[in-house]
């Protein structure tokens, strides 16, 4: 087990046309990761020059919170929607 933080930032696209869904798929997300025990922040926000854009900012207490989270319901509920047409994950440390 390691105590180092986790800390990343991911950038999602829906599928053209799935802007409203992925949104409110999202924030569904957001209200119940908030609550797990090893959550220190999780926050979706919106481009508002491109609409169907997010970017999610997000820090787990350590690897095993964050392995927990990704097996949650509710994590796997929002993957299975196939709503994203691409993600890209950034994996940061503070410096």
């Amino acid at each position: 087990m390691s105590d180092e933080r986790v800390e990343m930032t991911a950038f999602i696209t829906a599928k053209p046309g799935k802007e409203v869904e992925i949104k409110a798929a999202l924030n569904k997300l957001v209200a119940e990761t908030v609550k797990e025990p090893g959550c220190i922040l999780f926050r979706i926000l919106e481009d508002l020059e491109n609409p169907g854009r997010f970017v999610l900012w997000e820090i787990f207490q350590n690897r095993d919170a964050l392995r927990v989270h990704m097996e949650k319901e509710h994590t796997r509920d929002y993957f299975s929607l196939g709503l994203t047409a691409g993600t890209q994950v950034m994996k940061l440390k503070t410096v």
